[in-house]
């Protein structure tokens, strides 16, 4: 392992369900505009990983989402990544209405949530959880 960084992912984490998505959109708003590991831990964390982790996890709970939602999501994403992208030292308020746009994102997967909670839709352990 001499010469690697033990922190490299060959398969980055993707969040799965619809909780670690809201999870992930939490770290993201604390990360923006860059979203790069100012601490260094994470030397490949930049805005391109961040928003491909974003967009492949909705891609993984689409089902759930329904396309009309998911086509929303996938557009709410870019757009705040273009952004954050013509914001990159947070200074002309790009970052602020990117931001604004991952809280509209979290809006929707919380409400697709308690739309699975309302119809007792099982999450993958067979429970009500809106996962």
């Amino acid at each position: 392992m001499s010469g690697s960084n033990s922190y490299f992912n060959a398969k980055p984490y993707i969040p799965a369900s619809l909780s670690e998505i809201y999870d992930t959109l939490g770290s993201m708003i604390l990360g923006a505009p860059t979203f790069v590991d100012r601490w260094g831990d994470f030397p490949n964390r930049n805005i391109d990983s961040e928003f491909n982790k974003l967009t492949q996890g909705f891609a993984l709970v689409r089902k759930k989402l329904g396309e009309e939602r998911y086509a929303k999501l996938i557009d709410l994403a870019a757009r705040a990544k273009a952004l954050f992208a013509a914001d990159q030292d947070d200074t002309n308020g790009k970052t602020d209405e990117g931001r604004a746009l991952l809280f509209e994102i979290e809006d929707e997967i919380q409400a697709a949530r308690r739309g699975r909670v309302k119809a007792k839709l099982p999450d993958e352990d067979g429970e009500i959880t809106g996962d």
